[in-house]
């Protein structure tokens, strides 16, 4: 055995069968560590670089040397980088939180704050996602069939102060003219009873007034809330048939003419005068 040598042993996960049942076990453990370790999203970033390095192409190194090839990569894109060009630079996002299938993670909600933040941390990017997600499904109905709508509350402070989403929102608030019910088929069936549309998002009456709310699904509950009101009076925009600090009367001439504010990528609808009306309202 001192003067014997090895001999090559069988090499593993040669076939495109095994090499790729090893990729998705891999995956599946990954994920499973993961959600473990309640890691939300992971964000990887990788150049595209020519491919043929290290696999025996002209001028390669030798295939299977993948150190060699490692190497022979960063030579690469420091080539670019010295000749002042440019590399794609490929981002890929993944994320390991709640599903459409799944709750959400945002869980029990207590004096306006969801449990985490009592933790001192924000809303999970999963969630925030799906929110987004079910923000911009409404706005396009909404848009559609030329429902009069506006942008409200928190989510309306956060559009002018941050021009974006507060890290640590877990709903966002739509008010809309009450008389424009009608003029949407998923308002119209939720009136009576839950509807989920064709992409899947769950529209629904709430049980704590008379306003409406749409979750990214059935299961999950992450949700927008369709807050009515009544213009009729001429003066005065009060709530229609909901309760609690949302419902407080202003002024229509907020509404006349209505404002845009950019807010997740594109324009909405606002009250004019926006800082004026949120004293009004009370948003904090």
């Amino acid at each position: 055995m001192l003067n014997g040598a090895f001999q090559d042993g069988r090499k593993l996960f040669t076939s495109y069968h095994t090499k790729t049942k090893r990729r998705n076990q891999r995956k599946e453990q990954f994920k499973a560590l993961y959600r473990r370790l309640q890691v939300k999203k992971v964000i990887r970033k990788n150049y595209l670089y020519d491919k043929t390095l290290g696999r025996g192409a002209v001028g390669s190194v030798p295939y299977g040397s993948s150190a060699a090839a490692a190497s022979a990569r960063r030579k690469y894109v420091k080539s670019y980088e010295h000749n002042n060009q440019t590399i794609s630079l490929l981002t890929e996002i993944t994320f390991y939180g709640c599903e459409k299938q799944t709750r959400s993670c945002i869980g029990q909600v207590h004096n306006g704050r969801p449990f985490y933040r009592y933790l001192g941390r924000n809303t999970p990017p999963c969630c925030m996602e799906k929110l987004k997600a079910v923000f911009r499904h409404v706005v396009d109905e909404f848009e559609n069939v030329g429902i009069r709508y506006w942008l409200d509350n928190r989510a309306l402070r956060d559009a002018i102060e941050l021009k974006a989403l507060s890290p640590d929102a877990y709903e966002i608030d739509l008010s809309f003219n009450g008389d424009d019910v009608q003029r949407s088929v998923a308002l119209r069936k939720a009136q009576t009873r839950p509807y989920t549309d064709e992409a899947g998002f769950h529209w629904l009456k709430a049980t704590d007034g008379h306003y409406f709310r749409v979750q990214f699904s059935k299961v999950n509950t992450i949700a927008v809330n369709l807050l009515p009101f009544d213009l009729s009076s001429g003066e005065l925009v009060r709530p229609s048939g909901f309760y609690g600090w949302k419902a407080r009367k202003f002024s229509v001439e907020f509404l006349h003419p209505m404002s845009t504010v950019l807010f997740l990528g594109k324009p909405i609808m606002c009250p004019n005068n926006v800082i004026e009306y949120l004293e009004v309202k009370k948003v904090k």
